[in-house]
Order: C-alpha cells, then sequence, then structure tokens
C-alpha cells in the first residue's frame, strides 16, 4: 500500500461524505439527452462528412456519440445519455465533429451550448451549430427529459454515469507496422461503458501504482526514461483504442446474454473463445485485451497500456471464460473468473466483492467467480484452460 493511501483515503471519503450531504441539500436532477440528428451542415463537408458529437455537463462528464456513417441523413438511431444527480444550474456543452480516419485530428465543425437545462425548450429548427470563427455550420437537433432525482438515485455522487452500457471493438492493424511485429496480425481491444461505477468503487478506493513493482517503476518513477515510457505506452493506447469508421464495431449490451453473445462469442463458429484477459476498471469504463497477443507482451506493463498511463484505476487484474460445470460441458452455461492478478496497479483483494456487484448489477443474470491471484484454485483454473485451449 502506498504511504500515503490512508491519509488520502480518509480525506476522498470526507469529500465523499460532504458532497453527498450537500447534494440533499439542494435539489438535483436525472437527465435523459436523445441526441437526434446533424442538419444543413456547410457544403465542404455535405456528402462526405461522418458526423460525431462530444457532450459535456459541467466538464464533470463527457459522452462521445456513434459515428454516423457516410450518409445524407445525419440522423442518430436510438443514442441517448442517462446521467444522475446533476445540480439546478447544471450547463450542456456539446462539439461537433467530422471523422477522418487518414487525419491524425478530425476535423472541427463547430458547437452550441445549453445554459438552462432546467427549463430546457428546444428550438423549432435545432440549435445553431457555430464554426471556430463564428460562422454558422448548420443544426443540431436534440431532447432533453429531465426528472428530480428520486429516492433511489439521490444518494448516488454527483453526475453519475447511467447508460446504456455501449461496447466498442476496435481492430487495429497499425499496431502491427508500429511495433515491426507481424504486419498482417489484426489487434483486438475492447471497451464497455458501465453504469454507477462510483457506487461500487468510492473514489478512496481508487487504486494507485504499485511502488513495489519495478516494471511500474519505471513507467511512474522519476526516471530519465520514465517520459519516454509513457509517451510510447499513451500513442500506443491511442492506436489500439482510437475509433475509426471501417475498424470499429459497436452497440449496446442490457443484460447476460447479450454480453455473451456480443463479446464472448465467436461470429463464425457461434462458439465462446477461452482464452485470458488483462483488465481494467476506470472512472466510466471496463477495458480489455486478450492477454497473449504478443504486442502486449513487449510492452513493461499491460496493465498501465490499457489505462492510458494513468497513475490509477478503480481495479485491474486478469480474468477468462469458462463453463459453469467443467470443461467437458462448453454446451451448458459459462462463468467470467477475475482475479487482481495486476503488479503494476496491486489491487487490494477485498475490493473483488465490489467487482463482482457492479457486473452483476450491469448485466443481470452473469455468472461471476473472482479469487485473489495467490489462492492456488485459481492457479488450478487457469492450467486447466491453458490444456483445454492446446487441445
Amino acid at each position: 500500500m502506498c504511504s500515503y493511501s490512508v491519509s488520502f483515503g480518509l480525506k476522498q471519503m470526507l469529500l465523499h461524505t460532504t458532497l453527498i450531504a450537500h447534494n440533499e441539500l439542494q435539489d438535483s436532477y436525472d437527465i435523459v439527452i436523445k441526441f437526434h440528428s446533424a442538419k444543413n451542415l456547410p457544403k465542404k463537408f455535405l456528402g462526405h462528412t461522418t458526423p460525431y458529437c462530444v457532450a459535456k455537463i459541467d466538464h464533470k462528464i463527457s459522452y462521445t456519440s456513434t459515428i454516423i456513417s457516410k450518409t445524407s441523413s445525419h440522423t442518430w438511431d436510438n443514442e441517448k445519455w442517462f446521467v444522475r444527480n446533476i445540480p439546478i444550474n447544471a450547463k450542456l456543452s456539446v462539439k461537433v465533429y467530422d471523422k477522418d480516419d487518414d487525419q491524425i485530428v478530425d476535423d472541427y465543425i463547430g458547437r452550441f451550448d445549453i445554459i438552462d437545462l432546467i427549463n430546457y425548450t428546444p428550438p423549432v429548427k435545432g440549435h445553431k451549430i457555430i464554426g471556430l470563427f463564428g460562422q454558422h455550420h448548420g443544426y443540431f437537433h436534440l431532447s432533453i427529459e429531465l426528472t428530480k432525482s428520486s429516492d433511489e438515485t439521490k444518494h448516488l455522487p454527483p453526475y453519475t454515469f447511467d447508460g446504456p452500457c455501449r461496447y466498442f471493438r476496435h481492430d487495429s492493424f497499425a499496431v502491427g507496422r508500429l511495433t515491426m511485429l507481424n504486419t498482417d496480425y489484426v489487434y483486438s481491444t475492447w471497451k464497455i461503458q458501465i453504469r454507477r461505477i462510483s457506487e461500487f468503487f468510492k473514489p478512496c478506493d481508487r487504486q494507485y501504482w504499485n511502488k513495489k513493482y519495478l516494471a511500474a517503476r519505471t513507467i511512474f518513477g522519476n526516471f530519465p526514461h520514465s517520459l519516454a515510457s509513457q509517451s510510447t505506452i499513451k500513442l500506443a493506447h491511442k492506436i489500439l483504442y482510437g475509433r475509426t469508421i471501417k475498424n470499429t464495431e459497436s452497440g449496446q449490451l442490457t443484460n447476460a446474454d447479450q454480453l455473451w453473445k456480443s463479446i464472448f462469442t465467436d461470429p463464425i463458429t457461434k462458439e465462446i473463445k477461452p482464452c485470458i484477459y488483462t483488465y481494467i476498471i476506470d472512472n466510466n469504463t471496463w477495458r480489455f485485451s486478450q492477454t497473449g497477443t504478443q504486442f502486449f507482451t513487449n510492452f513493461a506493463s499491460k496493465h498501465a497500456l490499457l489505462a492510458n498511463c494513468s497513475e490509477h484505476v478503480r481495479y485491474a487484474g486478469e480474468f477468462h471464460p469458462r463453463p459453469k460445470y467443467g470443461w467437458d460441458r462448453c454446451d451448458d452455461e459459462w462463468e467470467l473468473v477475475f482475479d487482481n492478478g495486476s503488479g503494476t496497479y496491486a489491487p487490494d483483494a477485498s475490493l473483488l466483492i465490489n467487482l463482482k456487484e457492479l457486473l452483476a448489477f450491469n448485466f443481470p443474470g452473469l455468472n461471476i467467480v473472482t479469487y485473489n491471484r495467490e489462492d492456488p484454485q485459481l492457479k488450478q483454473n487457469i492450467q486447466q484452460l491453458k490444456l483445454f485451449m492446446e487441445n
């Protein structure tokens, strides 16, 4: 445990308690924002634009929409954003971009702001999208549903993300060329947006990098090469998780069945792929990749790579799917087995129950088993998995 973790935890707990108490003294609101369309975009984009938007509430929480494919009708399908416990004076800002896979930076189309969310009335023509130099770059249509926070939601931390659980799978060819390991290999990463993470992992529960772990000290320590190491890892993270038009798959998940079918089932064989994944949980997402991929083993820390070199995460480790009733019954129920196996962040094993409850809340019906990384039974499970993969 880091030397400052106890005092930091006490301060964070006091801050969290104060925020909740303050929130109970004033009205708070639950908001659902529906993103509908972007119309009359400027001619230089027209016919070629693939727009998406980035929305922020008080710069406390943000939402990035899906990318609309190249069509004449720039309309989103069922694009919603749920946020709990926003204050009465909350403000919304929306920026609109044109996605371009061939450029490092996407084209900026413009922005608009909504100053009063509580008394919001949508303009008939939509919100004017204002460009960088004040030009009129079209109209944006959205709608807002607002209610006072209920007894069930008002205890949540301010600006709590509450859905939907969207997933993104990014297939990258670039990392093979970047590392010169295998220029034809496709490296896949997954990101799933998770509801109410702060309800299950309080701010005082953040897991900081492990000062006793050499690889972590190499990345986060005060060494001349640490900044270079961080820059390399952040570049790789951007390549791995950068959304593209052609190589990104996305969708929404509401239960365990959808998680198994959309994430862990091979689209060709229709079977669940047995393998080990490296994962991290950050403030809003569950990120993971296949552990044994050669690209990831060439970095000092796979977890730091997934976390974009963040000095702390909510949780981290490895997980794998397994048949609930044994490897000779693969056609029966499956479960996910999680551990806290991360040398970089060395998560507290006592929080494995929090992880289990978080995932069970987000994916009803999901069978979850957790093990401390030192548990002999976990090592036995891994051996059985590897034997099955070899046969």
